[in-house]
């Protein structure tokens, strides 16, 4: 039986990630030293599973639109950058979130509970909703330019979206970088 590498996020409308796109277009000082997320595989994650079997997979869906149903669509708004971790060696740039971070961490919660109890193995770390924007391959030496970056963009919005939906998707690993395939989409409130 064939496994497949998934997760659960938002997808970003089109217009956002070109939004996102050009910022990163905008720190390219950093060009040598990052890995970019490719425009269209720009998003927020809910839940990384990892390496998921068909009988797993049908689990996560069910799990997903059970929360869905019960969660109304909400606005969301990508607004200033950060790194994580906050302290130490750096290893991912991203846009966070304005509108809409309380909605996203109660989705990310009523999914937790969901999949746990379908015996779904969690990560233990806190959640921060965010759009990874690249990944570090080593800490950057361009650290003072970019916290000065970060510190500027603070409060620079790039875009507002309704969170109509969320979506399994599948991370198909090539060396030009992943491809992501909706597996399936769950709409909010119905």
């Amino acid at each position: 039986m064939e496994r497949i590498r998934a997760f659960l996020a938002l997808e970003l409308p089109a217009p956002i990630q070109r939004n996102l796109r050009l910022l990163q277009d905008e720190f390219s000082f950093l060009d040598r030293e990052i890995k970019w997320v490719k425009e269209a595989n720009l998003h927020i994650t809910l839940h990384f599973f990892g390496s998921l079997s068909e009988r797993e997979v049908g689990q996560a869906c069910s799990c997903a639109g059970a929360v869905a149903r019960d969660m109304e669509p909400f606005p969301v708004e990508i607004k200033g950058l950060g790194v994580f971790p906050p302290r130490g060696k750096t290893r991912v740039f991203w846009a966070g979130i304005g509108r809409g971070r309380e909605e996203l961490q109660e989705l990310h919660t009523r999914l937790g509970k969901e999949l746990q109890r379908a015996g779904f193995a969690l990560e233990r770390r806190a959640y921060t909703p965010h759009v990874t924007l690249g990944r570090f391959r080593k800490p950057p030496t361009a650290a003072v330019p970019l916290q000065s970056e970060i510190r500027q963009r603070g409060e620079v919005s790039y875009g507002n979206f309704t969170a109509g939906d969320i979506a399994l998707i599948q991370s198909i690993l090539t060396p030009q970088g992943p491809i992501y395939k909706v597996i399936q989409p769950f709409d909010l409130g119905r």
